[in-house]
């Protein structure tokens, strides 16, 4: 299905020393900065050789994926729609469709190269023409006028808070619970 990398095998390693059952009480209990302590910071120190922005991107999109579905935050994710690629979308792309105030883009930043960053913005732009539902997570903050989160516990804590709070005010999740036994 997906080609297997190093971050995501070095993500999924972690996710399984700390077990479903752990996470699963992380999450219930909104420990959202805790998570990211136990699973993203130790996992981002072992990845060598891979550009730090790369990396950073990379691993918070991997686990924004397994954390939405947990989470049962509905998402589509690595999508093309109209010839722009989009890394994820909340809920999906029939909804931009519809109506794109009911969505959120999110960007994970791959690159230092900040004129590459604002030329997908203005791409992203094109789909979704508020600003503040396109959603940027970086290694570093930007100036720009998206809202940015920083892949460090308390903005990326944030960030799931954002999600899930939207999710909620716009009726979209089918079963408030997480993907567990209570």
């Amino acid at each position: 299905m997906s080609e297997s990398s190093p971050i995501k095998d070095a993500l999924y390693a972690k996710i399984d020393v700390i077990g479903q059952e752990k996470i699963h009480q992380l999450l219930l209990n909104n420990k959202f900065s805790e998570l990211f302590e136990r699973i993203y910071e130790p996992v981002i120190h072992n990845i060598q050789n891979i550009d730090e922005y790369e990396k950073h991107g990379t691993l918070a999109e991997s686990l924004t994926h397994y954390l939405f579905t947990e989470m049962l935050i509905p998402s589509q994710r690595k999508i093309t729609f109209e010839n722009i690629e989009l890394d994820m979308i909340i809920p999906n792309t029939t909804e931009l469709q519809k109506d794109s105030q009911n969505t959120i883009i999110i960007f994970f930043v791959k690159t230092s190269n900040i004129e590459q960053v604002k030329q997908r913005i203005q791409d992203l732009k094109k789909l979704q023409k508020d600003d503040t539902k396109i959603w940027i997570i970086s290694k570093s903050h930007m100036e720009i006028p998206q809202p940015t989160y920083i892949t460090e516990k308390e903005s990326f804590g944030k960030f799931l808070k954002d999600a899930q709070n939207f999710i909620k005010t716009k009726k979209m999740n089918k079963l408030n619970i997480f993907k567990t036994k209570i």
